[in-house]
């Protein structure tokens, strides 16, 4: 087996890949990159047996075979030579690899692909069609909400909820929830998934139109050079609906870069521990306020807004969770954000100005100590 590519390309198609290698596996063939060399290029391969990558590069082929080669050395070795010039692959009958350069060879050891698990055919499923902007929207705009608690295993993905015209992306760790709507046509009428927040990270990059496809096991996400197949979380989504509030009557609205820009400033003053700040808001200014009582440093800064509440109104939050909540709002046109409560200890809705909003976020506050 012998090859020469890119290493810009072959850099490229690994990263690609990378998500679906296990740091540590007790089937040592997964940590490897199952590669196939044929007249079209090179197929690569990475599995972790809930998830699998498969992508395709163009290269220059001279001798045609299939070979594991350790993924983990591979990508660092390709970071390292970084992406100018073009590598050469040479495999021989003891599966020794060489990589060779302009300016050095390198010599790593190689498995037979015969020990690579046999991927399956992925079967006919319900199938809609996502083009990259939203794909990307609904990856961006939900991870940040995902829970990575393992014994509340629907919350650790995102929910699709297709609905014929649109479809509902939604995510919730029971601090916070993100929904995002995406419309367009032909997508299934009604169908509910949970994908993994594995699989969700490799739709925040993509490159092409994505066709998605979904059995009652398994989703496959296929792009222009890259698939992915992922195990779907077979447990119910819990009914997010029941937790967005609809009587939130007093409204805030403010510039989304200064409130975070306040935030980020006054967290550096609170504590690791709690990560607590106080909201107040009055008429025309948001005051946020922040102290730890162990190094007895404490900050108060404040920006404009418009409040409608007559009072004064009082809230606390995990700096953390407001700040997340309000970078999934920056690319608003108008800048603005508008910010609905109903008293201190009730979730507080941050939605972007705009009459046509496609995206929600919750978050819950926490108790003033």
């Amino acid at each position: 087996m012998k090859f020469s590519i890119s290493l810009g390309d072959f850099q490229k198609a690994m990263q690609r890949v990378l998500p679906a290698i296990p740091p540590r596996s007790t089937l040592p063939v997964l940590e490897h990159v199952h590669c196939t060399a044929s007249k079209s290029g090179l197929d690569l391969i990475a599995s972790d047996q809930e998830m699998t990558i498969s992508t395709h590069v163009p290269c220059m082929v001279e001798e045609q075979g299939t070979v594991l080669i350790p993924a983990r050395k591979l990508h660092d070795l390709l970071r390292s030579l970084g992406q100018e010039g073009a590598l050469l692959i040479d495999i021989n009958a003891n599966l020794d690899i060489t990589f060779k350069t302009s300016g050095g060879s390198f010599t790593m050891k190689g498995m037979d692909s015969a020990d690579y698990p046999q991927q399956p055919v992925f079967p006919e499923g319900e199938h809609a069609l996502l083009s990259a902007a939203d794909a990307m929207k609904i990856a961006n705009r939900t991870m940040f909400a995902v829970s990575d608690d393992e014994y509340r295993p629907a919350m650790t993905g995102v929910l699709f909820q297709f609905r014929g015209n649109h479809v509902v992306g939604v995510s919730t760790d029971s601090y916070r929830l993100a929904r995002v709507i995406v419309r367009g046509e032909h997508f299934p009428d009604d169908l509910d998934v949970i994908i993994p927040s594995r699989a969700m990270d490799v739709l925040r990059k993509v490159d092409s139109n994505v066709d998605m496809s979904v059995t009652r096991t398994h989703a496959r996400f296929a792009m222009s050079d890259t698939t992915v197949i992922t195990r779907i979380i077979d447990e119910r989504f819990p009914p997010y609906e029941n937790v967005i509030p609809v009587d939130n009557d007093k409204i805030a609205i403010v510039n989304q870069k200064d409130l975070a820009g306040v935030i980020k400033r006054v967290a550096l003053f609170t504590s690791s521990t709690s990560r607590q700040i106080k909201i107040t808001l009055t008429p025309n200014r948001v005051h946020v306020h922040g102290e730890d009582d162990e190094t007895g440093s404490n900050a108060d800064e404040s920006t404009a807004c418009e409040f409608s509440g007559s009072d004064a109104f009082e809230i606390g939050f995990n700096h953390r969770y407001l700040e997340e909540a309000l970078q999934q709002l920056s690319g608003d046109e108008s800048g603005m954000v508008r910010l609905s409560f109903s008293s201190p200890n009730r979730a507080v809705l941050i939605e972007p100005t705009s009459e046509n909003s496609d995206i929600l976020i919750l978050v819950m506050p926490v108790r003033l100590s």
